[in-house]
């Protein structure tokens, strides 16, 4: 279903538009002057009213229109059936890729959704709800029924004045600004926390679950509820517009209390720290108790995935096949020989993330030592394989830069190349397994492909370093250094030294 963002008509004195959230801060809000959906919907009916509603009402019919396929084709790409955008200033049909490059292009800023004739503003990156174009959508939907359901139809379709008195009261303005780009500020060694809620707060599955209130503060009766703070987090970045830094100080020490062993200001480790955090929301966002892939919780939902291990008997060819269920991949950087000793000179070699995966689903080979056969009933070679059996739509790597042994701890610095479009692929069960077998699809394999959404760099020493991160939004990268935004290319980007990857299924099916 299509998730509308309403923005109800209010007094001049009143607030002027809504956010999906209800603002938390103290601090008085200067409302701006304009009574419209949004600013740029405003502006474009102070200068020509007439017709952008004839656009749009010409734009709706034809988009509610169930014998009209025309509306769900794109005018570039020629898909069908698909889900498009009828430019509300020009005759123009797009797919949402595609009706992105046209309002860039075109500076045309408004598409009519043909599934529901919403309204979606590409310079705010949202659909927006405007008093007036509501009555012509409600309008155009029930004249479709036509006969003695239309009158019926409409009237029950609008808004009651309790209605718009209840949405008034219980929203606040959002300006357009307010898209999340800010950093945090450094409470004390706490960039490693900075970094992590970043990726949290610019990946569209997370964001969107708390922006249409997937967690209830109010109706919350935990203690120390990690969600409740995220929570917070949300509501700061993407209802207040502003700039500076924010201190996440309930958020910090909720997680102190909820784990000793973060409490303090010494540097953490990111990855633990988003272990860590993934377990609270999961635990706090009524997840299951046990490791279970038919919990429903946000996290489960995005960051669940699920590891074959399969241990081939030498003897017998008796094969053991063990599931496990991972929240992200660790990958080795170390390049080791049959024996699993390190190759000597390997740390200059330049690597990439596709061969660490190569490796880390890899066969290898276990001593008599190693495996009891269960067939056999007793110590046996095999041969041992990880593959995955299940993607998630958030494919979270670490790349295993910190070494730690009885002689101390160390950093491995090797160079390792990340592209921004992954192939999963060739790593999965069934590819491997098909692979082995030398068997032929009878049809082609559906790609996983995975789109980078963020990067987590740790520049210096193990125990004195600090962290920074690179988040895409909307289509441009940004650096986020404490509390510093900076715009990034793709270029520092990939020339980072990564230690998290975080990236997106392209297409959820």
């Amino acid at each position: 279903t299509t998730v509308v963002l309403k923005r109800p008509s209010v007094s001049m004195s009143s607030a002027a538009t809504a956010s999906p959230k209800v603002s938390k801060s103290k601090l008085p809000i200067i409302q701006p002057p304009t009574f419209y959906g949004c600013e740029h919907i405003g502006f474009t009916f102070q200068e020509d009213p007439g017709t952008s509603r004839n656009f749009y009402s010409s734009a709706t019919r034809v988009a509610l229109d169930p014998d009209r396929l025309t509306v769900q084709k794109c005018a570039s790409c020629s898909y069908m059936l698909t889900q498009t955008y009828l430019c509300m200033q020009c005759p123009m049909v797009h797919c949402l890729r595609d009706a992105k490059k046209h309002a860039k292009e075109e500076c045309h800023t408004f598409g009519v959704d043909s599934r529901s004739g919403h309204v979606f503003c590409f310079q705010c990156q949202d659909y927006i709800y405007d008093p007036v174009l509501e009555e012509i959508r409600i309008e155009q939907e029930a004249s479709i029924d036509g006969g003695v359901r239309k009158r019926r139809r409409l009237e029950d379709s609008k808004p009651s004045t309790d209605d718009l008195k209840y949405i008034e009261s219980h929203t606040t303005f959002a300006p357009c600004r307010a898209t999340g780009l800010r950093g945090f500020l450094n409470m004390g060694s706490t960039c490693f926390m900075n970094v992590i809620l970043q990726s949290l707060i610019h990946n569209p599955l997370v964001r969107n679950f708390y922006l249409s209130d997937g967690h209830k503060q109010k109706e919350c009766t935990r203690t120390n509820c990690m969600s409740c703070a995220m929570d917070e987090v949300f509501i700061e970045f993407f209802t207040q517009d502003k700039l500076e830094g924010f201190g996440p100080v309930n958020l910090l020490t909720t997680s102190w209390k909820c784990e000793q062993t973060l409490a303090g200001y010494q540097q953490q480790d990111a990855h633990e720290y988003l272990q860590f955090l993934l377990n609270q929301l999961h635990y706090t966002n009524k997840g299951t108790e046990q490791k279970s892939e038919d919990c429903s919780c946000i996290i489960h939902r995005s960051f669940y995935g699920k590891l074959q291990s399969d241990v081939t008997c030498e003897g017998c060819k008796n094969v053991t096949t063990a599931l496990d269920p991972v929240m992200d991949l660790s990958l080795d950087l170390r390049i080791k020989d049959k024996k699993k000793l390190v190759v000597p000179g390997s740390q200059g070699i330049v690597q990439t993330v596709q061969q660490c995966l190569a490796r880390f689903t890899a066969t290898e080979k276990l001593g008599v030592n190693e495996y009891n056969c269960g067939k056999c009933s007793g110590p046996k070679e095999a041969t041992k394989q990880l593959t995955i059996k299940r993607l998630p739509p958030v494919l979270c790597i670490q790349l295993k830069r910190f070494e730690h042994s009885a002689n101390g701890s160390s950093k491995i610095d090797v160079a390792i190349r990340f592209p921004l479009e992954l192939d999963m692929t060739p790593f999965t069960t069934r590819a491997k397994r098909k692979a082995k077998e030398g068997e032929k699809e009878s049809r082609p394999v559906k790609p996983y492909i995975y789109d980078l959404l963020s990067v987590v760099v740790h520049k210096g020493e193990i125990n004195t370093g600090h962290y920074s991160s690179y988040c895409r939004e909307n289509g441009q990268w940004f650096q986020f250094d404490d509390s510093m935004v900076t715009l990034a290319t793709e270029k520092q980007v990939l020339a980072a030294q990564a230690y998290l990857l975080v990236y997106i299924i392209r297409t959820l099916s």
